[in-house]
């Protein structure tokens, strides 16, 4: 149980902190960086370094995890942005239900009768309740006129976020039961090539906008955030290992939890604003993934 709890600690803590580096004067990009070369650096220490890269170069999914590994740095730059502009429950929203892309995409392959109606039903509901969250107003300043005509070029970023997680959920859950991903050493490496690709990225992006001088609140923000981000992967395997409950309950209930605790954390702690198309997405993801489980 301990395994499955830390997972949620680790996963809701990003969405805090993405939502804390603004007003605690961390620069987003600095801090994004550094997290990708502390979560590379863990990952290729406990997969065993190099010998296990060189095995990974005659797997059929490193091409695959070297292009999802490109769309670490830019996604995750913008779910902190929408973050901080949008608020943690829109942010959640917009990741965690994205879950309906795999299962939509497994059982167009898989075959459409491995899924319940229950199911289905919870995935249509999955939609409207990220759009409804990408209505919401902004965090920051939801009365000033400037930000309100700021605001409406700002739909679009939890469409994105949806689909982005989605696809990177959806080549996860493809090649997670690939023969070569059978051993634990394996599966590090499996996340330590898209978070390495994540830091070089995030260093180009570093030269290419002449960030200003790194300070010592964005290194701490970048370490935690490291620590957390690798944490909230590396507490899922576990929990995946330990067979607390089924395979098939343990990302929506995950999911569930992520975005209830961090949708109390972002009011109780950052006073963000639940306006109501915020409460009703909030309100259809937890239906929606309240019907994936049942049905699961």
């Amino acid at each position: 149980m301990w395994t499955f709890l830390s997972t949620i600690a680790c996963t809701v803590a990003i969405y805090w902190l993405f939502r804390g580096f603004g007003l605690w004067r961390i620069h987003t990009s600095w801090a994004i960086t550094i997290n990708y070369l502390v979560a590379a650096t863990l990952g290729w220490s406990m997969s065993g370094g190099a010998s296990s890269m060189a095995l990974a170069t005659s797997t059929p999914w490193l091409p695959v995890v070297i292009v999802m590994g490109l769309c670490f740095y830019p996604l995750f730059r913008l779910t902190a942005h929408c973050t901080q502009t949008l608020g943690v429950t829109v942010a959640s929203i917009a990741t965690k239900l994205s879950m309906a892309i795999p299962i939509v995409m497994f059982s167009i392959v898989d075959g459409w009768n491995h899924a319940h109606w229950g199911q289905w039903l919870g995935v249509f509901l999955a939609f409207p309740a990220v759009v409804l969250a990408s209505l919401s107003q902004p965090a920051s300043d939801p009365t000033n006129q400037n930000s309100q005509r700021w605001w409406k070029s700002l739909h679009w970023m939890p469409l994105v976020m949806f689909a982005g997680s989605g696809s990177i959920d959806t080549v996860f859950g493809w090649f997670s039961g690939h023969e070569t991903l059978m051993s634990s050493d394996m599966k590090f490496v499996f996340s330590a090539v898209p978070f390495s690709l994540g830091a070089v990225v995030g260093g180009l992006d570093l030269m290419r906008s002449k960030a200003p001088m790194i300070t010592w609140r964005d290194a701490v923000g970048g370490v935690v955030l490291g620590v957390v981000n690798f944490g909230s992967l590396y507490f899922l395997l576990l929990a995946y290992d330990a067979n607390l409950m089924g395979r098939a309950m343990v990302v929506p209930i995950l999911n569930l939890s992520v975005i209830l605790l961090a949708t109390l954390g972002g009011l109780w702690m950052f006073g963000d604003p639940l306006d109501r198309p915020a409460r009703w997405g909030a309100g259809l993801s937890a239906a929606a993934i309240g019907l994936m489980m049942l049905f699961a």
